[in-house]
Order: C-alpha cells, then structure tokens, then sequence
C-alpha cells in the first residue's frame, strides 16, 4: 500500500538507488549498509525524531545492487515507516541488546554472507553504530568484505533533485523573512539572548521545522575568535550585530547569515560592509557549470589581495547546502570537483574585527547558467541599521 505522506514521491527513491547502484557497480559493491541519521533518511525517507536521540537502538538501511533494500528500526517506528516510505521489507528488533547479532543475520538472510559491503567508513562520514558494534557485525559475516563506500554518499547527495530544491529554497526563503523581521525588532539595550529568542520563535512561526544553527554575534570580535553562541551581552549604538541561522524544512537545510548596524554606520563601516558584498557577489557569480571551488577561491583571494588582505583562514569561503547545513563539498582551493546543475552552496567570505563580524551568506543553486538565488530576500547590498 502507498504511503499517504510521504516526502517526496516514488520516482525520487527510485533514481536514488538507481544512481547509487550504477556507482556501486563501478566499484564492485554488492550492497550499501546505511547507518547514519542522514544518510538513512536520505535513502529511506523515514525522519525520525527518536533516531537522533537515540543511540542504543539501531536505524539501518540496506540498499543491494540487485534486490529490494530492507530497512530495520524499531517497532514503535512501524507505522511511521508505513505512512512516509516505499520500503516494504521492514525489520525491527525490540530489545535494546542484540542489535549486531540481528544486524548479521540480516544481511546473512539477504543473501550478502559472501558480499563485498560499502559502509560509511571514509570522508565526512560517521556511522550510526559504535565501532564495536559494526566489528562485531563484521566478525559475524567473516565471508563478507567491508569497504568504504563515502564517495558514493557524497557524489549522490551533492546532486539535488528539482523537488530537494524546493525544499532547500522553502528553509532558505523563511530563514531570510526571519533574520529581516527580527531586525526590524532588535534596539540597542537588548542582550543577545533576548534577540535569539525573537529569532527563533519568528523562524517557527514561519515554518521551520528545526534549527541547526543559530548564532547571534555582537560587537568587536577578540584576536582570540568569535563568541558565536548568544549570550546576555548588553547590544550597544555603534557597533554591529550579526546572525548566522540554519533551519530545516522536510529534512532540507538552509545556512544564512546577516550584519546589521545598531544605529547609523561609521563611513568606515559602511565602506567595509560594501567591500565584502561586492567580493561575495563575485564569489557567488562563480557557482555555474564547469566551474570549481578553486575558482571561488582564486577570485576571493585575488580581490582580498588588492586590499592586502586574507581570508579568515577556516580553510575554505563555503560549503554545501543539502541534508546538513554544512555538507560536502567545501569550497577550498584542494576540491577537484566540478560544478553541475543542481548543487548548492553557501558562499559566504566574511571577517572579525574591530567593526564586528561582517558576514551576509545566501543560499544558491547551480543551473544551466547563473546561479539560481534560493534565499530571497537578499542580503542587503547596503548596510542594514536597527535602532539605537
């Protein structure tokens, strides 16, 4: 029976494990063992709220090259499964022990006892299950072989479907509403706490489902870094207050930053603020096919150059934008990937110092030609004041 509310429909899932099985082929893999939060909702459509939380339970994903995936959760998740997923072959396991024991006789019973097995393993993965858990698993199956299946997950997932898109553009577009409502809220005398707390019950009221990130940012910043995590400091006229912000909607992230005024800018910090808008928009004007994270860069730190300046040194100017707000790929000079329609990015070069953090960070998507803007409304090219 078809799910009454599901994410997305069928075709989705199907193009998913067909592209997956096409790049499993190519490295000679017979299955795809999924433990990880993400990546399991990613292929299962099961989001779960117990999952995150949860760390004795497992939440697994079995995707072979040649038969249906099976899915094993818990039982209390059954009818959870049923109304949001496609997959039918459903295991669970009660009790709180057992778990590799039943993990192994899973897969055994799939017919993958002698299989090559692609597991989370390699960059920028983490698995669902502790390291002894999964070698216990391993020690069951002494015919099978484990091996790293990262740049599958990551090559799949860096592609967004038409319908992720929309989704991304939905967390982008409220997440953007919220940061202008709330600076149209924010006076000086108020302490970063109370503006985070305008922030995040105007994000909810717009939609978002959780908050990923949320940063509120005042002041001149310490040679020792930025205190990004608001606290009770007093918000004072002449200086700056920032936000970096990342929501979700149906499981899809956007990553947002703002810099406001608090009263009239310094001419100084008006030209400053113009600077690093106009090398952003260039950064971003980057992001179209052919293209790669070296030439964000390059563009970054040849403009940078001509002030005699340098970028933060985090090591990259972005990143994606996907099922995490931060995801791969980074957009650092060492990545060799190229641009294709259908990534998206969070480009977003900014700097601390005397003046504040001076961050504006929009969502964009690659297409045919220019970037696609995800997070209307902009960052504003000027500025913004908040009263003083």
């Amino acid at each position: 029976m078809a799910p009454r509310y599901p994410d997305f429909p069928k075709q989705e899932f199907d193009d998913r494990y067909a592209r997956a099985r096409a790049m499993m082929a190519e490295q000679n893999i017979d299955a795809l063992l999924i433990t990880e939060k993400l990546n399991y909702a990613y292929f299962s459509g099961h989001r779960s709220c117990q999952n995150p939380i949860d760390k004795i339970r497992s939440y697994m994903f079995i995707l072979p090259k040649d038969d249906e995936p099976t899915l094993i959760t818990m039982p209390f998740e059954v009818a959870q499964v049923e109304e949001t997923t496609y997959v039918d072959n459903i295991k669970t396991i009660g009790g709180l022990t057992g778990h590799p024991e039943f993990i192994a006789e899973t897969l055994k019973a799939a017919g993958l006892g002698r299989a090559r097995i692609g597991a989370e393993l390699g960059r920028e993965q983490y698995l669902g299950i502790s390291h002894d858990g999964l070698h216990e698993v391993m020690s069951m199956i002494p015919g099978a072989e484990f091996v790293d299946a990262a740049q599958i997950l990551l090559d799949l997932r860096v592609i967004k479907s038409p319908q992720e898109i929309a989704f991304l553009r939905k967390a982008a577009e409220l997440n953007a509403q919220a940061q202008v409502d709330t600076f149209a809220q924010v006076r000086a005398g108020m302490t970063e706490n109370e503006v985070a707390t305008i922030l995040r019950t105007r994000l909810f009221e717009l939609g978002a489902e959780d908050l990923t990130l949320l940063c509120v940012v005042s002041g001149a910043t310490p040679s020792t870094g930025i205190v990004l995590l608001p606290t009770d400091r007093v918000i004072t006229k002449g200086e700056t207050v920032g936000l970096d912000v990342g929501v979700t909607y149906k499981g899809y992230c956007s990553d947002l930053a703002r810099t406001a005024s608090v009263g009239a800018p310094s001419e100084e910090l008006s030209e400053f603020y113009g600077f690093v808008m106009d090398l952003r928009h260039n950064c971003n004007m980057q992001l179209r096919p052919g293209k790669s994270p070296a030439d964000v860069v390059r563009v970054c730190d040849e403009t940078l150059a001509e002030r005699g300046m340098k970028t933060m040194g985090v090591g990259r100017v972005g990143h994606g934008v996907g099922v995490e707000t931060t995801e791969y790929p980074s957009l650092a000079a060492f990545e060799t990937v190229t641009f294709e329609k259908g990534m998206v990015f969070a480009c977003n070069p900014n700097f601390a110092n005397h003046l504040g953090f001076i961050n504006a960070e929009d969502n964009w998507a690659v297409t045919d030609d220019a970037p696609d803007l995800l997070s209307d409304p902009i960052a504003c090219n000027e500025i913004p004041v908040v009263d003083a």
